[in-house]
């Protein structure tokens, strides 16, 4: 099986057509880091250049390596990230005991550490999930067309 090259883009299925995401950085401890991209079922593939460029929806952590190895993505090719891609410092997660949200946490990507948050301010309303997604919970994110301002 070829390597993972940050670059790459994959098409996983979906009961509503194609998704595609861009992988942007591997974590040791955590896994894959993708980009999900707009245009669920984007049919063309000469559109690819168009479709990477776009701002991501959110960007969340996946088993990349062994979705792959037992085909559940398809890898389209290799593209560019786009020049304004930043590697997030921060993540957010919600913070529930016995199903009652209690807080936010506002995890720094560099030590894990977490900022308790009651209540998010505009700019924290745009960081992507902590955490890592299988693939079951991906589909259904992207199929319920799921982005981070719906997440409250």
């Amino acid at each position: 099986m070829a390597l993972l090259k940050i670059g790459d883009v994959f098409g996983i299925e979906t009961s509503n057509g194609i998704a595609y995401f861009q992988y942007v950085h591997k974590n040791e401890e955590i896994g894959s880091l993708i980009r999900i991209l707009p245009n669920l079922n984007q049919d063309n593939k000469d559109e690819f250049n168009k479709l990477v460029e776009q701002k991501e929806l959110y960007l969340i952590h996946f088993p990349l390596g062994d979705a792959l190895r037992q085909k559940i993505v398809s890898k389209m090719g290799n593209y560019p990230i786009p020049k304004e891609f930043v590697l997030p410092k921060k993540f957010r997660v919600k913070h529930i005991i016995k199903g009652e949200f209690i807080c936010w946490h506002i995890v720094d990507y560099d030590n894990w550490q977490r900022e308790r948050v009651e209540k998010l301010n505009d700019e924290q309303k745009q960081l992507s999930p902590w955490g890592t997604w299988n693939d079951t919970f991906l589909k259904e994110r992207l199929v319920e067309g799921w982005t981070l301002d719906k997440w409250d």
